[in-house]
């Protein structure tokens, strides 16, 4: 069975991320993602709060309480 032609691009974008990112630690990878998103959003003119790893957890440990969110660990 033949690829759709648009299957098959997806695979070649994600064999080059791939590829660029697997020498990459965990923490260039973060440092990376950061940096590719504040330009999305720059050049989009978007205003979107960046949500710190305490407040996350915080705030999915108050949905968790209220009954909004199963735990997901």
């Amino acid at each position: 069975m033949k690829e759709p032609k648009g299957l098959k691009e997806i695979h070649e974008i994600m064999e080059k991320i791939y590829e660029e990112e697997k020498v990459l630690s965990a923490d260039q990878r973060v440092k990376k993602i950061r940096e590719e998103s504040d330009r999305f959003v720059m050049e989009r003119k978007l205003s979107l709060k960046r949500v710190k790893t305490k407040e996350l957890k915080s705030l999915s440990g108050r949905l968790e309480s209220e009954g909004q969110i199963e735990n997901q660990t």
